[in-house]
């Protein structure tokens, strides 16, 4: 506790001249120092105000997906911290591409000259200011919406508060997750102060079922009851998903956690193996967005030598539920087709 202090006030220095940059940079783009391009399709940027964990790439998904159904012809576009995003996206949407590339002004002209599209997602496109936008989507986690309230690296702010004036949609996300009607009536309330113009609307990860990461067969829940498992993850909230597993009745014995966007080695496959071994623990339950970066190494779901038995590595499946405001929602996102 002590160490942690002394790290933020460390850190606080270096947030605020992280700000700082951040404030000059919008107030050059706002004299048109700094140019900002369009481009010859609608953008629509899904992003957060905080460092990871709001569920934003399955969101991009789910308005991927619910823009084709219109026909309307839609690409993703992704910075690409690693494969993990542009596979776990082309496994949750269908048929739509996804493109990756640091510069977005050009990948999204490539990708609409190259795939004819007519819309165009940002993942994690808020802070992605040099691409004009027709709307942008800002993910609220429920359960920590604004961190400590100081920006990067004292907090996890990605951006001063200020910022959220930008967003014509915010989604709570994991609303389910948050324990008392308050804390969300706050949240909403605090959002409305910041930006009264903006649609809000509320979402949750309702978990489905789970199934085998090699072959991807299902496995009914109850089958799991009473057997004690061990989680994997390298996500931006662990917790999260350690709180969904509890919620269907499911008992953790250990959970292996990594940092967002970790690259897994055979090492780290090694060491959970081990650890299942010594412990007689015959199931692995970890995301979608681990399964992809798991799933080609040995070891997981594989025989392991002297076990004696299979342990198997279940994938969660979750499904994006908008289960408040789903109109305004709706109505927010394809009014852009009318302007």
């Amino acid at each position: 506790m002590v160490f942690r202090k002394i790290l933020f006030l460390l850190s606080m220095p270096f947030s605020f001249l992280y700000f700082i940059i951040i404030l000059a940079r919008d107030i050059l783009y706002k004299l048109n120092i700094f140019k900002k391009y369009k481009i010859d399709a609608k953008v629509i940027s899904v992003g957060n105000i905080t460092w990871g964990g709001t569920g934003k790439t399955p969101v991009a998904a789910f308005i991927a997906d619910m823009l084709a159904r219109k026909n309307r012809r839609v690409g993703i576009l992704i910075r690409g911290y690693g494969n993990d995003e542009s596979e776990l996206l082309l496994k949750l949407t269908s048929n739509v591409p996804v493109l990756v590339g640091k510069d977005r002004v050009k990948s999204g002209k490539e990708a609409i000259e190259s795939h004819f599209l007519d819309t165009l997602l940002l993942d994690d496109g808020f802070q992605y200011v040099r691409l004009k936008r027709d709307l942008d989507i800002v993910c609220v986690d429920a359960s920590k919406p604004f961190g400590s309230g100081w920006v990067i690296p004292a907090g996890s702010l990605r951006e001063g508060l200020y910022a959220l004036k930008r967003a014509g949609i915010f989604l709570i996300t994991k609303a389910d997750l948050v324990f008392g009607k308050d804390k969300l009536e706050k949240l909403e309330r605090k959002l409305r102060a910041i930006n009264p113009k903006a649609v809000i609307a509320k979402a949750i990860h309702r978990p489905l079922y789970l199934y085998n990461i090699l072959n991807e067969d299902k496995l009914n829940i109850g089958e799991l009851q009473n057997r004690e498992l061990a989680l994997v993850s390298a996500i931006g909230s662990p917790e999260c998903f350690e709180k969904t597993i509890l919620r269907l009745g499911l008992r953790i014995n250990k959970h292996f956690i990594f940092r967002d966007h970790h690259a897994y080695t055979k090492e780290d496959v090694a060491d959970i193996e081990d650890y299942c071994k010594k412990n007689k623990i015959d199931t692995v339950v970890t995301t979608e967005k681990d399964a992809v970066k798991l799933k080609g190494l040995e070891g997981i779901g594989h025989r392991a030598e002297g076990l004696g038995q299979e342990v198997k590595c279940l994938v969660l499946k979750v499904r994006l539920e908008i289960i408040k405001n789903e109109d305004g929602f709706c109505n927010r996102l394809f009014g852009i087709y009318n302007s």
